[in-house]
C-alpha cells in the first residue's frame, strides 16, 4: 500500500465532496427558504479553506512519492497527519452554526495543517541542499 497516494486520493475525494456540497447548498437555497445564508456561507468557507491547502498537499505528496523508492516514515507520518488535519478542519466547520464560531476540530485541523506545511517545506529544503 502506498500511503502517500492513499492520502492524496483521500484529500482529492474530500475536496470533491466539499465542492459538491457547495453546489447542493446553493441549489437547496434557491428551492427552499429554510436553508439559511449562514449554512451556505459555512459550506463555501469549508470548501474555500480546503482549496487553499489540499492542492499543495497533493502536489507535495505526489512529488515526494515520485522521487523515492519507498517514502520515509517521516513523510508518511506527515502525510497522514495532514490528511487527518484537513478532515478534522472540515468536520469542525460543519459542527458550527456560523463561520465566526470556534470549534476544537477547526483549531486542531488548522494547527495540524500548519505543522505539516512547515514539515514538508523543511523536507523540500533538505532535499534541495
Amino acid at each position: 500500500m502506498n500511503t502517500l497516494l492513499l492520502c492524496s486520493a483521500a484529500l482529492v475525494l474530500l475536496f470533491a465532496a466539499l465542492s459538491f456540497n457547495v453546489s447542493r447548498m446553493r441549489l437547496k437555497r434557491r428551492k427552499f427558504t429554510e436553508v439559511t445564508e449562514a449554512e451556505v456561507t459555512k459550506a463555501i468557507r469549508a470548501h474555500g479553506n480546503a482549496a487553499e491547502y489540499i492542492p499543495l498537499f497533493v502536489a507535495l505528496f505526489l512529488y515526494m512519492n515520485s522521487t523515492q523508492l519507498s517514502p520515509s516514515v517521516y513523510l508518511v507520518s506527515v502525510a497522514v497527519l495532514a490528511t487527518v488535519s484537513r478532515f478534522a478542519h472540515a468536520a469542525g466547520m460543519f459542527r458550527i452554526a456560523s463561520v465566526s464560531e470556534r470549534h476544537p476540530l477547526r483549531f486542531w485541523g488548522a494547527l495540524g495543517t500548519y505543522i505539516c506545511l512547515f514539515a514538508l517545506g523543511g523536507a523540500l529544503l533538505v532535499r534541495a541542499l
